[in-house]
């Protein structure tokens, strides 16, 4: 499986793939993305699992980069979490981003959300 990530250029216009299911990020390149420190972006994913938001096992996984040294990954939910609780100029253009895709979509779509373990489904 190769992994793909969301990238932003030098006007600040993102890429985000269009395969959800392979998009895995690593801390340096959620700091650089939504332009933030490394402390604030651990605290906010602390928080995220502390609250019960989402579960480690879902949205993490560590992948060995070379012989000794691993990095852990974040799934596009974790990604989205980060975005929508940190303030920066990065996480403002990924939330225009996913309500632009959400607002814009063409065919009638169904968002369901998962709300401390029931199920709603909104059309």
């Amino acid at each position: 499986m190769k992994r793909t990530i969301i990238t932003m250029d030098g006007n600040g216009t993102l890429s985000i793939p269009s395969n959800l299911e392979n998009l895995w990020m690593g801390e340096g390149e959620l700091v650089n993305i939504f332009h933030a420190t490394a402390p604030k972006l651990n605290s906010v994913i602390r928080a995220i699992y502390k609250e019960g938001m989402l579960s480690m096992s879902e949205v993490q996984r560590k992948d060995e980069t070379s012989v000794g040294d691993w990095q852990t990954l974040y799934s596009f939910p974790m990604i989205v979490a980060i975005c929508f609780r940190l303030h920066s100029f990065g996480t403002a253009q990924l939330r225009d981003a996913i309500l632009k895709r959400l607002y814009g979509a063409k065919e009638k779509s169904t968002i369901i959300l998962q709300l401390y373990g029931g199920t709603n489904t909104f059309s």
